[in-house]
């Protein structure tokens, strides 16, 4: 399998720009084709193919937005995975982290999950890190889990902090199992629900 394609990887972000114009590309084509196709079989545009193509298209062009949107984002150096890999021991952490919310999009290169912290790294020069960090805990409380959030502007210092908390940890946060995650442990869970929230 491929992991550049699976979201939270290294190399995510342009694997799913390339992918998106694809789509595009060939969604769009496709009533473009049919246009083409019923007016040279017609000789005229005015024929129910017309607003079938027209039609058609609704689904190229909201792929179109999205392969846009992708096009704003791109993937994060491979020498920082490669130090943050050698950082995180068996912490689990997301790459190339788009968190979405209703007023601006939040680029977060790493994301760590340990317990209850999250701990995340932006070298977005433009990234509110605090308006970040509590988008992120009210995502997360909403879906009942609470978390000490904290986003990190200096990579030396998120390298030490998930470092040290793959070494000694964190105090276990009390969990149960939740049913809508059978199975999971609460940081897997964690990592789910940043997945969800992330472009």
């Amino acid at each position: 399998m491929d992991t550049k394609s699976v979201k939270g990887t290294y190399g995510y972000l342009d694997r799913n720009r390339v992918q998106a114009w694809k789509r595009a590309t060939l969604m769009l084509s496709v009533p473009v084709i049919i246009f083409l196709a019923a007016w040279v079989l017609h000789g005229t545009r005015e024929n129910v193919m017309t607003v079938v193509a027209i039609v058609g298209c609704l689904p190229g062009c909201n792929q179109a937005v999205r392969a846009i949107m992708a096009g704003r984002y791109h993937s994060m150096e491979k020498a920082l995975w490669e130090r943050t890999e050698e950082a995180r021991g068996d912490l689990p952490v997301l790459y190339e982290n788009v968190f979405t919310s209703y007023e601006v999009n939040y680029y977060v290169d790493c994301i760590a999950v340990s317990g209850r912290e999250v701990v995340g790294y932006s070298s977005d020069n433009g990234l509110d890190a605090a308006k970040a960090a509590e988008h992120i805990r009210t995502m997360l409380k909403n879906s009942s889990y609470k978390q000490n959030v904290k986003i990190l502007k200096e990579e030396k210092a998120f390298l030490e902090r998930i470092r040290s908390l793959s070494e000694h940890g964190t105090e276990p946060a009390p969990f149960q199992g939740d049913d809508r995650y059978p199975g999971c442990t609460r940081d897997e869970i964690i990592v789910h629900l940043l997945m969800a929230i992330s472009l």
